[in-house]
């Protein structure tokens, strides 16, 4: 009889175990968006996680990426199970756009799983194109708060030359240089007033100037040339895009002329007699000899860009665009005749999703007659 207890009593013991090993973990998936039911994920019966990347060198450009794939001992996928480590900051997505460059580290666990994974490297590489930003500035001379974003901008740009900016006048009948189409231009972005300055296109800047550099500091994924001759009233330009990414994703390309070293009276409450510190532009009130530079005269494309041919956004591709400009047209409230020799083109590439959530890619600046290259 005590024999037979013994043997129900083990084989209850070894039932108990058995069930034990067989008990499954719960996880997140790696991708937060996926909906698949994830609730219980059994450890995979393997010695080893094998991480394999689908390249072990990557462009730093927006687009290019970095796909990472995790198989068991018997070649099973079991990506969606792992969480995936970067240099041991978890990752949200087995897809990885780099940030930043130099070599990186990608390594695998399956939470609650002790079972060793291996160490997979890449280097992320920079793009060979530079990269440039754009501001846009609202503003208006009758603007008193205004002169605080061209200080920014003033004591910014001549250390940083890839920074670009333009002003888009608004507001008011007595600021000769309103551009014709400033209150769609606002609507668009949402500004409610000025100064509103819009950062390459994708969102208001809070005039934080390390918000410039760390746009700076992403990776083109074109570039942009332009060549221009002036003839009588008007200027034909050539506008080039070089390609560093073969893309799906919809572009599209603004044209615009603008106007420097326009000498008009500007408001300024950074004074004694507007009641606002710090005091600029010496505390005058208001700013008689005021220098207005990147004022938007005309775009020779739509406002917000034309679209690119897809088949043209090829990686070493180019696309052309020759426009003829206009040194004269219509503002808000009246007319304007540029000087040629004031004058320069402003082109950029833009994300044409809706709501182009990669705003701007890349931009160019050149005085009218010169020939700017891609970099």
């Amino acid at each position: 009889m005590k024999k037979i207890l013994f043997i129900a009593l083990s084989f209850l013991l070894l039932s108990d175990l058995f069930i034990s090993c067989k008990k499954t973990e719960t996880t997140v998936p790696v991708n937060p968006t996926d909906t698949t039911n994830y609730d219980t994920v059994v450890c995979p019966h393997t010695n080893n996680l094998h991480v394999q990347l689908l390249s072990d060198t990557v462009v730093k450009n927006g687009f290019d990426y970095i796909s990472i794939t995790v198989l068991d001992d018997s070649g099973n996928n079991v990506t969606r199970q792992c969480n995936l480590y970067l240099n041991d900051v978890i990752l949200i997505d087995s897809v990885y756009v780099p940030v930043s460059l130099g070599n990186q580290m990608v390594t695998a666990k399956i939470p609650s799983c002790n079972i060793p994974s291996n160490q997979k490297a890449f280097t992320v590489v920079a793009s060979d194109f530079t990269q440039k930003i754009l501001v846009e500035d609202l503003t208006g001379t009758w603007c008193g708060f205004c002169p605080r974003v061209a200080n920014s901008l003033d004591q910014y740009k001549p250390s940083h030359p890839n920074c670009i900016s333009t002003t888009i006048h608004g507001g008011n009948n007595t600021d000769p240089m309103c551009f014709q189409y400033y209150s769609t231009f606002n609507s668009h972005f949402a500004a409610s007033g000025y100064p509103t300055a819009i950062l390459n296109r994708k969102k208001a800047w809070s005039e934080n100037t390390a918000d410039l550099t760390k746009a700076l500091e992403n990776g083109a994924p074109l570039a942009l040339s332009i060549s221009s001759d002036t003839s009588g009233a008007s200027v034909t330009a050539t506008i080039k895009v070089k390609f560093g990414v073969s893309t799906s994703n919809a572009m599209k390309i603004v044209i615009a002329v603008v106007e420097n070293g326009i000498i008009y009276a500007q408001d300024n409450y950074y004074s004694p007699s507007g009641g606002y510190t710090p005091y600029l532009y010496n505390g005058v009130n208001p700013i008689n000899n005021f220098v207005h530079n990147g004022v938007l005269r005309k775009t020779v494309t739509d406002l917000f860009g034309d679209v690119i041919p897809q088949v043209s956004i090829t990686k070493g591709n180019e696309y052309t665009v020759t426009k003829t400009i206009p040194l004269s047209g219509n503002t808000a409230f009246g007319t304007y005749s540029s000087v040629p020799s004031k004058c320069g083109i402003v082109a950029f590439v833009v994300d044409g999703a809706t709501n182009s959530p990669k705003g701007l890619l890349n931009v160019q600046y050149a005085d009218l007659g010169a020939d700017v290259g891609y970099n």
